[in-house]
């Protein structure tokens, strides 16, 4: 039995897989190579969650595990099985119904059949998830290399489909040998909790099987794996810094222009008359701006760090945000309900990225309606935090960058607000996104992964 810092630890990662498992396009064909039947179930139930979340229609092959044991960690992940399966979004079978023909795998029927079920999934859904434990190769007449063509061929047969796929590969169970053949067919692997990009994947058009032993395969899960982790904390530090030097380069010294040119104003005049106040309103406004932003850079300095996740009361840290932007703005209405608020996986610097997006709410909202709504919701193991107000929405265009964490210069924030938003609540494994378009509304939603009691 797990104690509370081992479960913690345990949501954390599960938070963590499960995002990174949000990226993938469709075609993506990864293997999930583990050494425990409890670290096999988070990451299955990651990977289908993640699918069901972007709507697609998701088939479970189970071998060695249980199925009551698959609907019992499927729900721990907050996934509502029963609805799932009802509404055919979610499958479960044996994988001897799928693979085997009277213990010998077709190869072709069954690339083909999987293709089939891509192309025939139901109205509205995005395509086919599938999940599959490779157990079942031990329990037919086929080798290994015939494993291997199979996977080469899904590999080829998945990049012209609506797909997702994940191969289920226990390390206890494979030799070296068989581990590093899959590596061959896999453009994605996840190995120890991490979504990798196979450095040693081939594409299927070079694939050719061979009876030379390969590599030490340990040794290239580790190497792929720390490749991995390296890439994604550089990738994240170069946006980073990308945002930051524009903002700094750019912004805050054509601000500072605007200061001297405004006080030049000001000493050439004998006395104060009603320019001169008008300059000095200038002067405030702007060096607000000015001191907001240097706020807002010490934070995304903080977030730049490893942050210390934990057990975070959403109810009281959406209350407390609410508390200090009403005394920053005591004139505005800010509507609340955290009725379905629960404990969250964050870190202190939530409250940071909350207090941001109401000030955005606010600020820029309708001006003879100033006013913001914020409201909690749950589905499929999510917790949604959304925060609206009358006005126009962000700009396609800055949603964009933030989608695809390219800089460009957001005019609706005005700086570093969303990119800050987004950077703190993905350090603990969250999404920043936006709902449906209303052209009167301005909403904005930040998706966090629940403390599941």
């Amino acid at each position: 039995m797990l104690d509370g810092e081992d479960v913690a630890a345990a949501d954390c990662r599960y938070a963590d897989v499960r995002a990174q498992f949000d990226e993938l396009e469709p075609g993506a064909h990864v293997a999930l190579f583990y050494d425990s039947p409890d670290l096999q179930l988070r990451v299955a139930a990651a990977f289908v969650a993640s699918a069901l979340q972007r709507e697609y229609e998701c088939l479970y092959l189970t071998d060695d595990t249980d199925t009551d044991e698959v609907h019992r960690r499927f729900r721990d992940a907050g996934i509502d099985i029963d609805a799932r399966i009802d509404a055919g979004d979610l499958r479960i079978r044996p994988a001897a119904e799928v693979y085997p023909d009277d213990g010998h795998l077709d190869v072709d029927r069954v690339v083909e059949a999987l293709a089939t079920a891509a192309e025939d999934v139901g109205a509205g859904r995005q395509g086919l998830c599938a999940v599959g434990e490779n157990s079942w190769c031990f329990r037919t007449e086929n080798d290994f290399d015939d494993v291997a063509t199979f996977e080469a061929a899904l590999d080829a047969r998945s990049s012209d489909l609506p797909t997702v796929t994940l191969c289920q590969y226990g390390l206890d169970e494979f030799d070296d040998e068989a581990i590093a053949k899959a590596l061959r067919s896999h453009e994605y692997v996840v190995y120890r909790e991490t979504l990798c990009r196979n450095p040693y994947y081939v594409p299927p058009e070079e694939y050719v099987e061979t009876d030379e032993p390969g590599p030490n395969a340990a040794l290239m899960l580790e190497q792929t794996h720390d490749i991995a982790r390296s890439r994604r904390r550089l990738e994240r530090h170069e946006q980073r810094l990308s945002v930051l030097n524009r903002i700094l380069r750019h912004d805050i010294r054509n601000d500072l222009n605007v200061v001297l040119g405004n006080v030049s104003k000001i000493q050439e005049n004998e006395a104060l008359d009603d320019a001169g106040c008008e300059c000095l309103e200038t002067i405030e406004r702007v060096t607000t701006r000015i001191v907001d932003r240097a706020d807002k850079a010490r934070h995304v300095q903080r977030t730049l760090a490893e942050s210390t996740i934990d057990r975070v009361d959403l109810g009281q840290m959406i209350t407390d945000a609410v508390a200090e932007v009403h005394d920053a703005h005591p004139e505005v209405f800010i509507a609340v309900d955290t009725t379905d608020a629960p404990t969250v996986l964050a870190d202190i610097h939530l409250r940071t990225a909350l207090v941001e997006l109401l000030t955005n709410a606010v600020v820029h909202g309708t001006a003879d309606a100033r006013s913001a709504t914020v409201t909690v919701s749950r589905t499929d193991g999510l917790v949604t935090v959304e925060v609206s107000n009358p006005g126009e929405p962000v700009p396609e265009r800055d949603r964009r960058a933030l989608r695809r964490g390219i800089e460009t210069p957001l005019s609706h924030g005005h700086g570093l607000g969303l990119w800050l938003v987004k950077w703190i609540v993905e350090n603990f494994g969250g999404t920043l996104r936006f709902p449906d378009d209303d052209p009167e509304e301005c909403r904005i939603a930040i998706d966090l992964r629940p403390v599941e009691a």
